[in-house]
């Protein structure tokens, strides 16, 4: 007689059954042990199912992990079970909001984050994960299906942290209402409402030892509301808080989680930690900029750097972020273009900045009226003319907002609006009377930007302004402003009934979380050198269909020229951790690498009061002379000396310029005295971040004392044809490249190349093409080749010592010698002209990965405005005091 056949319904059944029990907290072997009365047949077919489920899940190529080797091998859920109840409500719901491949995605994204947590029955929870997001990307669906499967598998509290304001708790709150509570009320024990944060409420012990209650608070991060949840939960007895799991959701993780040195800010992280501090308490971390989260010490187990897992969730399709808008750094080659992005950033003059911007003093602060200068009116006119035209291609009225964003400070929003309010009243009156100049601004307006960004780029339709006159009258006469910040009592809603038309005037309300629905202009001057503050203030990323070719952003150059290198690092952050994914290692092994990047500078500086002293690694990295003093001959013709006596150095000591591998000219073996003596007599521009001179310097020193570095080569990176040329003391003049440069205005003469090395240019000095390295590394054709990538075929051809590799860059100081400057128009758009006072040597120093564990320097971080510090921490603690009077109302009340 031969074995019994199961039905595949039992067997689904039973390998449920067997999920339960691993999220009970027993192991697959025991949980099996436990099922003496099933037939042994029934439990082995379960179990290959559960552990093919598993499998699914583990091996889901996005998104990219990084974790704890504990948690990979311990990976323990196997995906929905088919009794649960929350999260198949949310996936119906999503299916009709979303393609179905994207709730694919973020189905295979949750399970994901589940499974390399914790099962909310082991004895002890202490997990601490990350996941990584884009600015308004969907990270708040993703965590809400966290959430739906952690109250499916057991998790009964689940606190989820928002931002430090009102209003971010309050639209957090509304989309867990209307997407978890509402559809599954008899599930959910909510102790906050949209009009309430927690308050004390009833007894902790009643709700928090029912084990069939799934209980949910949406918290600010603010001293007093997380010290009363806190208290809360201790009032439970010792046994209920050792028997209740809780998921700890913290959004917008980056943003006062973080211990940066401040009293408040210290106070929130320690009350954070109170929380976790209870036996059974897991914390996930949503951010789209881990700057900070990874600069926080893996040491401290009990702090809340992300040592389990992180997880890098994919980028969306049709999603508008910093490389969409601003351009990649690079090309693949030198010889192919750069995309430089869209054109859709206006700059403002830096007389309008300190027009808009408040004074600093209280007294000058006090007579200070703000108007609407010129930038600000065309924002305000293109505003009113892309809602119009929204409205004209989707034939209804939606929501469609515009942001100001001019400083953190509340009496500065509230001023700014007065003056806000009179303009758009004037527009609209002009528009109204159909006065005889009203629509010829607009029409100019209209006619001017669509030609610089074409509706048909987008699939989306012309619209000449004749058929949007009737639509824009609408537009005014619907549009409102709307002041946001912890003093307002006007409140963003986003009601589907009553479509908004806002102006949107704020500071930290809305540079942190805050959706701001149909954004399509953006006016913003806000003075940030932090990139994780900059990232989130890019409130302009996320979805725009249907009307990608209306959306225009003003800011000041400084801010533009922050977002180009802004988006680079962020890119890098990504790709480190796909390369660590791919190396087996682990969390605790990335901040060293991401802390010590040479544009982090910047973010140290920045959560810090005073000048810190920092640490950076120029290991695997590249770094490239961009930015030049287009003006001062005598700056540009040293640079030119200095290339000139490397090469004649170089020459008198017998190497030839033409004995590397590759075609072009240059040098083998060259020692590291005489790049560092070439470095000594280079002049980098002084507003350069990442290169700096003597940190490489000491760097190179670091290295060579280990055996690394000791040996260079140098590459003339001339253009295969160019009818400039330069003495530079070699057999024949160098033929120049031609580079125009970044519209960037500046007072002091800088021209900004954004990048004058291409991908490629990591093996200038070999014999290979790309096709040839494609195929070493198993890639197609079509496959685009990462700087990593190269640098690892660079290291397998470099057995023995790593070589560095210096690559010389002779742009001509005119990058059109047939325009007149003196004829052209002011121009605005991404790039113009170079006309330099000489030609131009850029440099980029290309290091191999270092096998020195201690090779970071020291440098010095620059200082940041303490008294701008000072006067937000002033208005977050009123904003606290504000907070804490309403609290103690609202338990009056349930009292």
């Amino acid at each position: 007689m031969g074995a019994p056949e199961y039905s595949d319904s039992d067997v689904e059944a039973m390998a449920d059954t067997l999920a339960t029990l691993v999220a009970g907290g027993k192991t697959l072997q025991g949980a099996q042990a436990a099922l003496t009365y099933v037939p042994a047949g029934l439990v082995h077919a379960a179990r290959v199912l559960y552990e093919k489920r598993l499998n699914l899940i583990k091996e889901i190529p996005d998104p990219d992990f990084l974790a704890d080797k504990h948690r990979k091998v311990g990976f323990w859920y196997s995906g929905p079970r088919h009794d649960d109840v929350v999260w198949p409500t949310l996936k119906a719901r999503l299916l009709q909001e979303l393609p179905a491949k994207a709730v694919e995605g973020v189905d295979a994204a949750s399970s994901m984050v589940i499974g390399l947590g914790s099962p909310p029955g082991k004895e002890t929870i202490n997990t601490r994960g990350l996941v990584l997001g884009y600015v308004q990307s969907g990270k708040t669906t993703n965590f809400m299906s966290v959430v739906a499967k952690a109250a499916d598998v057991g998790y009964r509290l689940i606190i989820v942290l928002t931002g430090t304001t009102e209003n971010l708790r309050t639209q957090t709150q509304d989309r867990i209402n209307d997407y978890l509570i509402d559809p599954c009320v008899s599930i959910w024990n909510p102790l906050t409402t949209v009009d309430l944060d927690f308050s004390v409420t009833t007894s902790a012990n009643a709700i928090l030892s029912n084990p069939s209650m799934r209980s949910i608070a949406v918290v600010k991060k603010n001293p007093s509301r997380l010290r009363r949840l806190r208290n809360w939960i201790k009032t439970a007895s010792a046994t209920t808080r050792q028997s209740c799991p809780i998921l700890i959701i913290d959004d917008e993780a980056d943003q006062a989680s973080i211990d940066v040195g401040t009293k408040r800010q210290s106070t929130i992280n320690g009350l954070i930690r109170d929380l976790l501090g209870n036996p059974k308490a897991a914390y996930i971390a949503y951010t789209a900029t881990p700057f900070a989260n990874l600069l926080i010490d893996p040491s401290v187990e009990q702090d809340l750097y992300p040592r389990d897992f992180i997880v890098d969730l994919p980028r969306p399709d049709n999603y508008f972020g910093a490389e969409r808008i601003f351009g990649q750094l690079e090309a693949e080659s030198l010889e192919d273009p750069v995309d430089d992005g869209l054109d859709v950033v206006r700059l403002i003059s830096e007389l309008e900045v300190d027009v808009v911007r408040p004074p600093r003093n209280k007294t000058l602060f006090e007579q200070w009226s703000p108007d609407v200068p010129e930038a600000m009116d065309a924002a305000i006119r293109w505003f009113l003319l892309a809602t119009a035209a929204r409205r004209l291609r989707a034939g209804q009225v939606t929501h469609s907002s515009m942001l100001i964003h001019t400083s953190m400070l509340a009496g500065a929003h509230e001023k700014t609006a007065e003056a806000v309010v009179d303009h758009l009243d004037a527009l609209r009156a002009e528009l109204v009377n159909e006065a005889p100049t009203a629509f010829a601004v607009f029409r100019d307006l209209w006619d001017s930007e669509s030609v610089r960004v074409k509706a048909d780029t987008f699939g989306n339709e012309p619209l000449p302004f004749d058929d949007l006159m009737p639509h824009l009258i609408e537009t005014a006469r619907a549009a409102k402003v709307i002041v946001d910040n912890y003093k307002s009592n006007d409140r963003l809603e986003y009601d589907k009934k009553h479509p908004q038309t806002a102006i949107v005037i704020g500071g930290n309300t809305l540079s942190r979380g805050l959706t701001l629905e149909g954004l399509t202009a953006s006016y913003f001057v806000r003075a940030s050198s932090a990139y994780d503050t900059l990232l989130q203030m890019g409130r302009w990323f996320g979805y725009r269909m249907g009307y990608e070719d209306l959306i225009r952003i003003w800011m000041s150059s400084e801010l533009k020229s922050w977002f180009l290198m802004l988006s680079i690092v962020e890119a890098e952050i990504r790709e480190e951790i796909k390369v660590y994914e791919a190396e087996g290692k682990t969390p605790a092994e990335l901040p060293v690498k991401i802390r010590t990047h040479p544009q982090m500078s910047v973010t140290s500086a920045a959560k810090m009061r005073s000048a810190v002293k920092a640490q950076v690694s120029y290991s695997g990295r590249r770094v490239q002379t961009i930015m030049f003093n287009e003006g001062d001959s005598d700056w540009l013709n040293g640079n030119i000396t200095a290339t000139k006596n490397l090469f004649g150095r170089l020459i008198h000591q017998g190497h030839d310029e033409n004995e590397l591998e590759a075609s072009r000219r240059g040098f083998q073996d060259v020692s590291a005295d005489d790049i560092l003596d070439f470095l000594d007599a280079y002049k980098v521009h002084d507003a350069a971040k990442s290169i700096d001179k003597d940190a490489i310097r000491r760097y190179i020193e670091r290295e060579r004392s280990e055996g690394d570095l000791k040996r260079w080569d140098v590459v003339l990176m001339e253009p295969l044809n160019g009818e400039e040329e330069l003495d530079l003391g070699l057999v024949g003049k160098v033929r120049l490249l031609r580079r125009k440069k970044m519209y960037i205005p500046s007072d002091d003469g800088t021209a900004n190349l954004k990048a004058i090395a291409s991908t490629s240019d990591r093996v200038a000095d070999l014999d290979v093409g790309l096709d040839f390295i494609r195929k070493s590394l198993n890639l197609v054709s079509t496959d685009k080749i990462t700087d990593r990538q190269l640098l690892q075929f660079r290291q397998l051809r470099q057995k023995s010592d790593r070589k560095g590799l210096l690559c010389i860059y002779p742009i001509a100081k005119d990058s059109d010698p047939r325009l007149d400057k003196s004829a052209l128009e002011p121009a605005e758009s991404r790039r113009v002209p170079l006309f330099a006072a000489a030609d131009v040597i850029g440099l980029c120093f290309m290091f191999p990965d270092s096998r020195n564990p201690r090779s970071v320097v020291d440098y010095v971080a620059a200082k940041v405005d303490a008294d701008y510090l000072e006067a937000l921490e002033e208005e977050l603690e009123a904003a606290d005091e504000l907070d804490e009077e309403k609290a103690v109302q609202e338990e009056l009340v349930k009292a």
